[in-house]
């Protein structure tokens, strides 16, 4: 009989650390706000990257970057919906999204960015 009630219990305690699950993504999306500075790079290409993350609304950033000489010359996106999930950060953007890992220090980044048309890597580490 007790078998029979294992999966409620287990279910039960994933769905009680569920609010302490998003408060972590909270906790982390605060952290991350500031100036990251680093680099995207397409094959043998790169360019400076900055990217400025002005507020945290849960697990959810908004702020803007800016690529500096992509092939289409420099600009600037902004992002309002990047999402924080564990040390997994989601940025999209009108023009180029990318995805990153937060690393356990929570002062860099890697990860990578795509476009329609290609993708490649990105790193950033935080301005001090």
């Amino acid at each position: 009989m007790l078998k029979t009630y294992r999966p409620f219990v287990m279910i039960a305690c994933v769905l009680a650390s569920a609010p302490c699950l998003l408060a972590d993504d909270a906790a982390t999306a605060t952290g991350l706000v500031g100036t990251w500075e680093g680099k995207w790079e397409f094959a043998d290409l790169s360019g400076k990257l900055v990217v400025k993350i002005a507020s945290a609304s849960g697990d959810t950033l908004k702020g803007e970057s800016t690529w500096y000489g992509t092939a289409v010359g420099d600009f600037q996106d902004t992002f309002t919906k990047a999402k924080v999930k564990g040390r997994e950060v989601k940025f999209p953007e009108p023009t180029m999204d990318f995805e990153v890992t937060l690393s356990e220090d929570g002062s860099t980044m890697v990860g990578t960015w795509t476009s329609p048309v290609a993708t490649g890597k990105v790193t950033l580490a935080r301005k001090k």
